[in-house]
């Protein structure tokens, strides 16, 4: 156990030093994927009802993102480009949904840089494509609306080395429709302002992962 923990030790304070130099970086790549949250309106789903419908908005997301530092020391500004993937899915005796989103953006963020660790706001206006790979009584349906949306995000990192970070990210992303598009049966038509299904939509996700600066 002596051994063991003078390892340990001596692995933190080599991190730490090496983390001394990792926010003189000026780019970085990240990786991430962790839980997501499906919010706003359900829209053409096969099964509207509340436990149905509470399952189905718990899913996952993943993401890859570039950034290059701009201007700034200690507080930095910069651009770079997101791209967010996620997946909801539930099934019931009948049918099945499996909701897929992938969302593209330009970035602009503001970092705050220390000695171990960094904090940083970011947020994009892009494109989101939005598609319900759902089944009825066995036959496949389709349900798609590709969107203008919005995101935001809060994310912190602490630097293992001069080039490596681990992160966790908090990213809520938003969009709107008033249509969307049903294919079954080889048939395809356009829902427009449904009762239960207009308004607001989107996700909020808790991924973690790793930066890589250079």
């Amino acid at each position: 156990m002596k051994y063991l923990l003078c390892f340990l030790v001596g692995v933190l304070l080599t991190t730490s030093l090496y983390a001394q130099s990792a926010g003189d970086k000026r780019s970085s790549f990240s990786v991430h994927a962790g839980p997501s949250w499906y919010l706003g309106q359900l829209m053409g789903i096969t099964d509207r009802s509340d436990a149905y419908r509470s399952d189905l908005r718990k899913g996952v997301a993943w993401d890859v993102s570039y950034l290059a530092q701009v201007a700034g020391r200690k507080f930095q500004f910069g651009v770079g480009a997101l791209y967010q993937g996620s997946s909801y899915k539930n099934t019931h005796d009948t049918g099945a949904d499996k909701i897929l989103m992938h969302y593209m953006a330009p970035q602009v963020s503001l970092t705050m840089v220390k000695k171990h660790y960094q904090l940083q706001l970011a947020g994009g206006i892009g494109y989101q494509f939005y598609k319900d790979k759902s089944k009825v009584y066995g036959k496949p349906r389709d349900v798609s609306m590709n969107k203008l949306a919005g995101n935001l995000a809060l994310s912190g990192e602490y630097f293992l080395t001069s080039h490596w970070g681990a992160s966790a990210r908090l990213n809520w992303l938003a969009s709107s429709t008033e249509t969307y598009s049903v294919k079954y049966h080889d048939e395809k038509w356009n829902v427009e302002k449904p009762k239960t299904g207009t308004g607001y939509f989107g996700q909020l996700s808790l991924v973690f992962g790793l930066n890589y600066h250079f």
